[in-house]
């Protein structure tokens, strides 16, 4: 489903303005699934997507309620390979153990809404333009979080995050990032809410100053019109102050979307 909504008027003294702004959502939800299909989708026996009606691409995983934070926490937790400072995994069905009976529905790829926003602006000869587009209400999975979180989860001994600087330790035990480790012996590179993040965002996508020459400079050059423009594209990006990677759309190692500036000129003839 998606609205449109614009306002256009000019002023006395001659500026023009153009407003048009959109929104849109879609719902998603899997009713189906062919019996020789199941295995290429997330579920296992206490979820499916069919049955449970997620949304396509929706994934499994296990709650992350902290990181442990004494031996005795360790101890009782019920958890295979858990680590004092390590992730701690929520005991959802309360049976003392944590295994693959605790993991739950923690990813849904589907938004909230899109939306985004044009403004124009015209005076004498100048004009402006402005373009937003943003993305409210959707989870991310941050796979950067296996570099710059973990020692031991991926390419172990290479160089990683500076957000390993602010790992938990006894002196430092407020940080929500696991304790340095060179083994991966609590699986904690597992799907979990941990790797699952806000990823909501607002960004400039373009923003432009034009600007026509006169129209007898024009006439002495042959031309039927001229402008110059200078043109900047992905400027500035707002995003969720929970999302621990620079770029939402940049959370899998992709190459990021580059700022660039541009300055050229339109000629009529």
């Amino acid at each position: 489903m998606e609205g449109v909504l614009g306002y256009r008027h000019k002023t006395a003294w001659g500026l023009s303005y153009d407003i048009t702004g959109n929104i849109d959502f879609f719902r998603s939800k899997v009713t189906y699934l062919p019996e020789n299909s199941k295995n290429s989708y997330e579920h296992n026996d206490y979820h499916n997507l069919a049955q449970d009606e997620k949304a396509y691409g929706s994934r499994i995983g296990y709650v992350v309620e902290g990181l442990y934070q004494s031996r005795e926490e360790v101890l009782s937790c019920g958890q295979a390979g858990a680590r004092v400072g390590g992730l701690k995994y929520a005991d959802l069905n309360g049976d003392g153990m944590i295994n693959e009976k605790d993991r739950t529905w923690v990813y849904n790829p589907v938004p909230n809404f899109s939306y985004g926003f044009t403004v124009n602006l015209s005076y004498r000869d100048f004009d402006f333009t402005m373009f937003w587009q943003g993305v409210s209400g959707v989870d991310v999975i941050n796979d950067q979080k296996f570099q710059t979180d973990f020692w031991s989860i991926t390419d172990a001994g290479s160089n990683k995050g500076s957000r390993l600087i602010d790992a938990w330790t006894p002196a430092n035990n407020g940080s929500s990032i696991p304790a340095l480790t060179t083994s991966n012996g609590a699986d904690e590179g597992r799907m979990s809410s941990y790797f699952v993040e806000n990823g909501s965002y607002i960004k400039m996508r373009t923003l432009q100053l034009g600007y026509r020459l006169p129209v007898q400079l024009v006439k002495k050059l042959l031309l039927s019109s001229a402008r110059i423009y200078l043109s900047g594209d992905n400027l500035w990006t707002i995003k969720s102050s929970s999302l621990t990677c620079s770029d939402p759309e940049n959370t899998a190692w992709n190459y990021p979307h580059t700022a660039s500036f541009t300055f050229g000129v339109q000629v009529g003839f």
